[in-house]
């Protein structure tokens, strides 16, 4: 469910009652099919005394109670792992209720007040403890209590939906509403992969097949940062014990590179080429290399020789850096057309139109008009010249996005690419 039918799901929800406590309540009508299962024709909780406070508590309740809904209905099914975090999560509760009050601490709870106490922890989160699935809470529980408490201090209530890890994560500091439903989308993906309902039911190798899928599924850069999320993510929920430990913490080191660049289609090209065959800016986009901007501020002046040898001054940026590129045979009816002593840039047509202005109007216009934009012309002459053996150094050079202080041959000639000292 997205995040504005979520919205939209729970406003309907929100009811103000003389109570008590007087205030905005969530109640929800429970489906007729399921009123038998659970005992009850609706679901009240009570929210905040003001109507902003009860919205930002909202969307915590409603993911619970969906999630209530979806177990009654057989339609969502708790893993193993899940069952056993809340059996141990309802035993620590226990002991520390015990320790808080200085009251003296049973070896275990008699057996009524353990069924008890696990149908209460089950129902409070939104989720249902069948009775083929006691045996293995029950033991959980059991086992918790000979295992130390924690050494970090435990939170008043522990979030265990994505809405209460999200806002658990704002108060330690708060950031845009953009921001939180970045995480709350991130989670939610999650979750789904991983087919579990509690975000601390991750565990390792959970974590390590969302890693695998997240970089098979989208490139290197955004598999970065969407990782660098989740992990920050559990790191937080680590410091503030939300979770016992943080699963995306010890996976083995990353070592991983960008995909080949895809070639582009050969025959599309080819008609790209013909169309805009008197197009300078494509030229030199296309068999250069050049950003749009670059071949937007060239000026007559650029267009010089050295030692004999027509070339190219391209100026990267605002910084004084500049590398020099030797014309291949192709573009030297283009270099005796441009060549002067001129120093205004040569396609400023109207005087208000910019250097960057032109080579945005540009830039659009090919992607809306073809099948590629400037930075897959760029990738497509980069991997030309990977394939012509030239290195991936000089490349970059070549691109203008490592330094150089030589003459560079463009290699768009059959020869073999070289450097001129």
């Amino acid at each position: 469910m997205s995040d504005k039918v979520a919205a939209a799901a729970w406003d309907e929800c929100l009811v103000e009652l003389a109570g008590p406590p007087a205030g905005w309540w969530y109640v929800r009508p429970v489906p007729r099919a399921l009123q038998q299962s659970l005992g009850r024709r609706s679901i009240r909780r009570y929210l905040a005394s003001t109507f902003v406070q009860a919205h930002r508590l909202a969307a915590d309740v409603h993911e619970q109670v969906e999630r209530l809904l979806g177990l009654s209905a057989g339609e969502l099914q708790l893993r193993g792992r899940e069952i056993r975090l809340v059996a141990r999560e309802c035993a620590r509760r226990w002991r520390e209720r015990l320790s808080a009050a200085a009251l003296p601490t049973p070896s275990r709870p008699d057996e009524s007040e353990l069924v008890e106490l696990l149908m209460n922890g089950f129902r409070s989160r939104g989720l249902v403890l069948e009775e083929p699935d006691f045996l293995e809470a029950r033991e959980a529980f059991l086992a918790q209590l000979v295992r130390p408490l924690p050494p970090l201090p435990a939170p008043r209530l522990r979030p265990n939906t994505v809405a209460g890890w999200v806002a658990a994560r704002q108060r330690l500091r708060p950031v845009s509403a953009s921001t939180r439903q970045a995480w709350q989308r991130e989670l939610r993906r999650l979750l789904v992969f991983s087919d579990v309902s509690l975000p601390g039911a991750i565990t390792e190798g959970a974590a390590f097949r969302w890693r695998n899928h997240v970089l098979s599924s989208v490139s290197l850069a955004t598999a970065q940062r969407r990782l660098s999320l989740i992990d920050a993510f559990y790191a937080d929920a680590l410091r503030s014990a939300l979770v016992e430990h943080n699963p995306f913490a010890s996976l083995p080191p990353l070592h991983a590179s960008s995909l080949p660049l895809r070639p582009l289609n050969p025959e599309l090209l080819k008609e790209l080429d013909h169309e805009r065959r008197s197009d300078p800016i494509y030229a030199l986009v296309r068999w250069l290399g050049l950003r749009p901007r670059e071949a937007a501020e060239l000026r007559p002046i650029d267009w010089t020789c050295l030692d004999g040898n027509p070339v190219l001054c391209i100026r990267s940026g605002r910084s004084a850096q500049q590398r020099c590129l030797q014309i291949p045979e192709p573009l030297k009816p283009l270099w005796q057309q441009c060549n002067g002593p001129g120093e205004t840039p040569l396609w400023g047509e109207l005087p208000d139109v910019t250097p960057p202005l032109l080579a945005r109007r540009w830039a659009d216009g090919l992607r809306r008009h073809s099948f590629c934009n400037a930075t897959e012309l760029r990738q497509e002459c980069a991997r030309q010249w990977r394939q012509q053996g030239v290195s991936e150094l000089v490349v970059r050079q070549l691109l203008g996005a490592a330094r150089s202080t030589r003459m560079l041959h463009c290699p768009t000639e059959t020869t073999q690419p070289d450097i001129c000292t």
